[in-house]
């Protein structure tokens, strides 16, 4: 290919064709195309006297930054206005702008005549056309000219712009009053009608791109128009179809209701237990550590210890109760779809939010400390109670003996006694202790249960609204479709086969853009003889 007309000509079907097959994302890709083409370096010669070209260039090049990037704007030889002048071969295209209200005359006539000698590509613009009474019968009137003067083959294009009305709109940024003064047109034409010169890589790349859209285009209007020739002319079996997916959607649309329900009820006798098992595995490793040694020592820290345990199983158990109530909404789906592989069948899930129970854990209150196992003058009271009544009981033996009731004996019974009921009383002060650090435990992880068990059931209510709104509005989705397609197989037979004839018409010109796309060029593209004006996108 030679330039980027055949290209952009080529550009502008497949556009087409991927429009009316309804695929965005490859509309997208072409446009990625159209901004590369409409990138590239691209020369205009302006010919026109001093005031009319020098505004006209001022006005392409205030809107071609954007709308047609790197384009650049000189004069043709015999003109004046721009400043700067090139050779007839350096650039890509040349601009006759004459005044709307004058016809062309014996000057203009020669004009063209001597440009279209000189450049490849001519395009006529007729300026202050805001000031024209009757613009197509001027259009008209210049168009007879130039074809009596044989300079209209190719047609030249004659494209309206008004300078004062672009300025203004710019200004203001008026969208309709920038589209109505005809330059995003003509840049717009500069941008898709005129050839220049590509770069190689660019015109691969751009010919890889296109390629690439057709081959998805083919494979997709194949298969449809394959399936559309076999309901063509066979309205009853296709109506008996229809009535039959119908009856199946219906009888899905109980079958997942009574799957959610009996997912929903299970998924919370299943994550109720793991939080139950959690929980007595800290309460069972809290008693181990109780019954290592004395917790009192160390109160705060045993405590805050358990309360990260308890943090940690709840953490695990919400993270157990996402996984299977995603689970669950692919079984749910499943259902749905009926398909044999139990699979979701292209139906869409939902997303589900299960939030970490913060507030929960803060309402859970820190652990009391053991009061239990008494002060250090209560045992030594203990202690001199026990001693004295070792030494009285051993005293009352000595003295049926003959001894005194006060004696050695006495008195190391006494000692020895006070010293066992001293230890003693120390060892059931920490198993009372003891006792309370598990009774305090226990009644902590009991809280844990109802404060978390709590927001665990309101989080498994969420969990199934969410399921229950999101199935059953894909639910009635698909009884909806299934309804069309039983009235439109109830209805004449016309519009299959009108698709039918579009589709085949569609592989037609696929086919044949994908051998021009071959070669790169569109040999059944003309010029254009002249362009209204139509609505674009402001380059602002």
């Amino acid at each position: 290919m030679s330039g980027s007309t055949d290209l952009g000509r080529l550009l502008e079907r497949a556009d087409q064709l991927a429009g009316q097959a309804g695929r965005a994302d490859l509309v997208e890709r072409l446009g990625v195309v159209r901004s590369w083409l409409a990138g590239r370096p691209l020369c205009v010669a302006v010919s026109a006297g001093a005031g009319a070209g020098s505004a006209v260039a001022r006005a392409l090049h205030g809107v071609s930054s954007r709308m047609l990037p790197g384009a650049s704007f000189v004069d043709a030889p015999g003109s004046s206005g721009i400043g700067r002048a090139a050779p007839p071969g350096a650039a890509d295209v040349v601009l006759l702008v004459t005044d709307a209200r004058r016809d062309y005359g014996r000057a203009e006539l020669d004009g063209l005549a001597r440009l279209r000698a000189q450049y490849p590509q001519v395009v006529g613009v007729l300026a202050n056309y805001e000031a024209c009474p009757d613009l197509s019968a001027a259009q008209a009137a210049i168009r007879q000219r130039v074809q009596a003067a044989g300079l209209d083959t190719p047609p030249v294009p004659l494209l309206p712009v008004s300078v004062t009305m672009c300025e203004s709109a710019r200004a203001r940024q008026d969208d309709p009053a920038f589209v109505a003064s005809g330059v995003p047109q003509l840049v717009e034409f500069l941008r898709d009608q005129v050839d220049s010169g590509l770069d190689d890589r660019l015109r691969d790349a751009a010919l890889i791109e296109l390629r690439g859209v057709v081959e998805h285009l083919l494979p997709t209007w194949s298969d449809e128009l394959v399936r559309l020739r076999g309901e063509v002319g066979a309205p009853g079996r296709r109506h008996e179809a229809a009535v039959a997916e119908l009856d199946r959607r219906q009888r899905l649309s109980t079958s997942w209701q009574i799957a959610l329900a009996d997912g929903v009820t299970e998924l919370g006798s299943q994550v109720d237990f793991d939080l139950r098992e959690r929980l007595r595995e800290v309460l069972e490793s809290a008693d181990e550590e109780i019954a290592k040694g004395d917790p009192f020592g160390d109160w705060p820290g045993f405590d805050a210890t358990v309360h990260d345990r308890i943090r940690d199983a709840v953490t695990a158990d919400y993270r157990v109760l996402r996984e299977r109530a995603t689970a669950l909404a692919t079984r749910v789906a499943a259902e749905l779809a009926g398909t044999p592989d139990g699979s979701a069948g292209g139906i869409a899930l939902p997303r589900i939010r299960v939030q970490d129970p913060h507030d929960a854990l803060r309402r859970i209150v820190a652990m009391p400390p053991p009061e239990g196992g008494g002060s250090l003058l209560s045992r030594i009271v203990n202690s001199v109670r026990g001693s004295y009544g070792g030494i009285l009981m051993v005293g009352v033996l000595t003295s049926l003996a003959g001894q005194s009731l006060i004696s050695v004996y006495s008195v190391a019974a006494g000692l020895l006694l006070g010293v066992f009921t001293f230890f003693e009383d120390r060892k059931n002060s920490v198993e009372r202790r003891r006792a309370e650090a598990r009774v305090s435990a226990a009644k902590l992880l009991d809280a844990a249960n109802f404060r978390i068990g709590d927001d665990q059931r309101t989080q498994l209510r969420a969990v199934h609204r969410a399921l229950r709104d999101h199935f059953t509005v894909v639910n009635d989705e698909r009884l909806r479709d299934a309804a069309d397609a039983v009235r439109a197989a109830s209805t004449d037979d016309g519009a299959v086969q009108a698709r039918v004839t579009e589709l085949e018409s569609g592989l037609v010109e696929l086919t044949e853009l994908r051998a021009r796309l071959s070669t790169g060029r569109d040999p059944a593209a003309d010029a254009r003889g002249g362009r209204r004006l139509t609505a674009v996108k402001s380059p602002w």
